[in-house]
């Protein structure tokens, strides 16, 4: 009201001049708006290309699923030993490729996400205490959103990868859930072959210490 207090600033920030002047303060919201829209863009391209990766995992998993199950085919319609065989072995083949490629995936995601879990503990601790002892509302107000959207941040990898982890874990009873039962013995070897592939489990993990899932997510909650 007196016209002392300083100008929302878009980011909180230093720059080599006064900010509490028109131009000094313009040019300061140019740069931080340009910094902001450049790190927020890197950001969500990494987050949208990781999390589709993750959905197609998922998707995957229950497709394989799927099509263990009819690898006999129905009761009423079974199919030959040839065309048996056949899926037997292409359903063998596609995870362990799918194992393959998702292990690949987390030694490229773990590291970043064993960082971002610890920046995203301290932040949850700072930030909630800043909120309390803030007295500006409009302050408090964006200081209430940044914490939103890290939680929010969090929290999706953590479902995705918590969906592929349980989609992989209900993979093993595709082959149970077909008509092995009307089939020759010769089959139940191929038929264990494939159940002990399947009980691989794909999941990803942040660092060598914790797997991003739900429960990983609440525990981070807690603590901070």
């Amino acid at each position: 009201k007196n016209g002392t207090d300083t100008y929302l600033q878009v980011v909180s920030s230093w720059v080599p001049w006064n900010k509490n002047t028109i131009v000094g303060y313009s040019a300061a919201s140019i740069y931080q708006s340009y910094a902001a829209i450049y790190g927020g863009g890197w950001i969500t391209s990494f987050d949208t290309n990781a999390m589709v990766i993750m959905v197609f995992f998922r998707a995957e998993l229950e497709l394989l699923r799927i099509d263990s199950m009819n690898i006999f085919g129905s009761e009423s319609a079974q199919v030959e030993h040839g065309v048996a065989l056949k899926r037997l072995k292409d359903c063998h083949r596609r995870h362990v490729e799918l194992v393959k490629f998702a292990r690949l995936f987390d030694s490229c995601l773990s590291p970043i996400m064993l960082l971002y879990m610890f920046v995203c503990s301290v932040m949850l601790c700072v930030t909630a205490y800043q909120i309390t002892i803030e007295t500006d509302p409009m302050q408090r107000f964006l200081t209430t959103e940044y914490l939103v959207f890290g939680i929010a941040q969090l929290f999706i990898y953590c479902w995705h990868s918590n969906d592929v982890l349980f989609a992989s874990t209900d993979l093993m009873q595709g082959p149970y859930e077909s008509i092995w039962w009307a089939k020759s013995v010769i089959y139940r070897k191929d038929l264990y072959l494939l159940a002990a592939q399947f009980n691989k489990i794909v999941v990803f993990s942040a660092g060598p210490f914790t797997q991003l899932t739900v429960a990983t997510f609440i525990n981070i909650l807690k603590g901070a």
